[in-house]
C-alpha cells in the first residue's frame, strides 16, 4: 500500500479552494503564496490561512451611561448623536 503524500490533506484542501500558507524559519512567520500553486516541498511547512475579522470599538454614550461596541464594517457612525469617539485602532484577530 503506498503511503500518501506528506501534505495530502493541504493539497486536497487547496485543489478545494482553500488558501495555503507557508512557513519561513528565518523570519518565523507564515506567508502567502505570490504564486498560483504552491510547491509542497517536503521539508517546507505549510498550511491553510486562518479566517480573520477586522474591528474597531466606539464608545457610545447618552447621559452618565456609556457604552462601548464592536464594529466590523468602516462605516460613518461619528453621524450618530450617541456617538463619542473611537477607541483605539483597527484590530485583526484570528477566528480558529
Amino acid at each position: 500500500m503506498n503511503k500518501p503524500h506528506k501534505h495530502a490533506t493541504l493539497i486536497k484542501a487547496w485543489a478545494d479552494g482553500a488558501e495555503i500558507q507557508f512557513f519561513t524559519p528565518e523570519t518565523k512567520q507564515w506567508r502567502d503564496f505570490c504564486s498560483t500553486a504552491p510547491a509542497w516541498l517536503l521539508d517546507t511547512e505549510y498550511r491553510i490561512k486562518p479566517k480573520t475579522i477586522k474591528y474597531r470599538v466606539a464608545l457610545f454614550g447618552y447621559e452618565d451611561k456609556h457604552w462601548p461596541v464592536a464594529f466590523t464594517t468602516d462605516e460613518d457612525l461619528t453621524k450618530y448623536h450617541t456617538f463619542i469617539k473611537w477607541i483605539g485602532d483597527w484590530q485583526e484577530v484570528v477566528v480558529e
